[in-house]
């Protein structure tokens, strides 16, 4: 069937969506302290990525928050995104560094644009593959 201007897109109106989005930083990773000064933590990166995200139009609305901890110790910085309906995804290995806040920042543009939270392999940023730790199936909000 051919796509007309009738035919709904597997693309959301991006203004609902991103006020749905929500990226979750576990606040308590950290990296071990290097020898010259102190290690970073999962604060800092939360710090970091709610900076981008309000100085990037196309993400107005996406929510950055942080909870104590999200249980992924072995591979700091961990966060979680999620967003209703959609499916969500915990990643790890995250340092608190500008390449890796911008490689979530370009995937969450892209998994904001879904309407099932599956972004294709081939959209993902180079900064996030290796990345996933976990798939986690959506809530229906009728539930």
């Amino acid at each position: 069937m051919p796509i007309d201007a009738a035919t709904p897109l597997d693309i959301p109106n991006p203004s609902e969506a991103t006020d749905r989005t929500e990226v979750i930083v576990c606040e308590s990773c950290r990296s071990p302290a290097p020898e010259d000064g102190d290690g970073w933590t999962g604060a800092m990166f939360a710090a970091l990525l709610d900076g981008v995200i309000a100085a990037t139009p196309d993400l107005a609305g996406v929510r950055v928050s942080t909870m104590r901890c999200l249980m992924s110790c072995r591979r700091p910085c961990a966060v979680h995104i999620r967003s209703p309906d959609r499916m969500g995804y915990v990643l790890g290995d995250l340092p608190p560094e500008r390449s890796a806040v911008l490689a979530l920042v370009d995937y969450l543009a892209s998994y904001r644009r879904t309407s099932d939270g599956v972004v294709p392999y081939k959209r993902w940023p180079e900064g996030v593959k290796g990345k996933f730790v976990a798939r986690i199936p959506p809530v229906p909000s009728s539930a």
